[in-house]
């Protein structure tokens, strides 16, 4: 482990969600209305700079410390994979699924979803907004596992040992991270995301893979744009 892991570890898992979640908390009670198209697009690419950025500083920490990257998840990992670890990604597109239909699934639910979305303010309400969106989507999919799963699980999970207590803080550590880098979304939607992530960091932790995730994460953040743009679209 070298002087290196542990700063991107402050960096990344305490001072980058400290940040988030306190100008999160400011921005709670601000004019969603002040979002205009050309804000969301710049939000999405400036976001994804960030992001790419991050996670390059991770891989080139990784390369010149002489680690193979399949010890950072960017492999096939242990095929075939643990039928625990995927019982538990089963589980959570199940879990999914069902609260997108408790979201969207009635008028009512989907009127009060459009009016979380509209909250927000910088959620695609339209095609040309989407098509950039689908960058940070990608984005998002591809360097949070790599920050979240990949670089955390694997820092912590050498840092503190296999003992039961180790693995479990290995995993949920790196969720809670994840989730306060969420805080914007509300309350609610922060507890959603921890849970996702602790199912991902258990695959992880199984079958030392990121690309599922990846395929998975980019796939949510995709639908939830296609339902951002169908529920704020009808305000255009």
């Amino acid at each position: 482990m070298q002087l290196a892991d542990h700063i991107l570890f402050f960096l990344l898992g305490i001072l980058l969600p400290a940040v988030l979640f306190f100008s999160a908390s400011k921005r709670r009670h601000e004019d969603s209305s002040r979002w205009s198209s050309k804000m969301k697009i710049a939000l999405y690419y400036g976001n994804g700079a960030l992001l790419w950025g991050l996670t390059a500083m991770i891989i080139i920490v990784w390369y010149f410390s002489g680690r193979p990257m399949v010890d950072l998840g960017l492999g096939w990992g242990d095929f075939p994979y643990d039928l625990g670890a995927v019982m538990v990604l089963s589980a959570f597109i199940g879990l999914y699924l069902l609260d997108v239909y408790l979201e969207a699934g009635s008028s009512d639910r989907r009127e009060a979803t459009r009016r979380e979305f509209h909250r927000m303010g910088f959620l695609p309400a339209n095609s040309r907004e989407f098509l950039h969106f689908l960058f940070l989507a990608v984005t998002a999919g591809v360097c949070e596992e790599v920050i979240y799963r990949g670089f955390m699980i694997s820092y912590l999970t050498e840092v503190l040992g296999p003992s039961p207590l180790g693995q479990v803080s290995a995993l949920v550590i790196p969720a809670v991270a994840f989730g306060l880098g969420h805080f914007y979304q509300g309350g609610r939607a922060v507890m959603k995301i921890v849970l996702m992530a602790i199912l991902f960091g258990f695959f992880f932790m199984k079958s030392w893979t990121l690309w599922p995730l990846m395929l998975l994460h980019t796939a949510v953040d995709v639908l939830g744009g296609v339902l951002s743009w169908s529920l704020l679209g009808r305000e255009e």
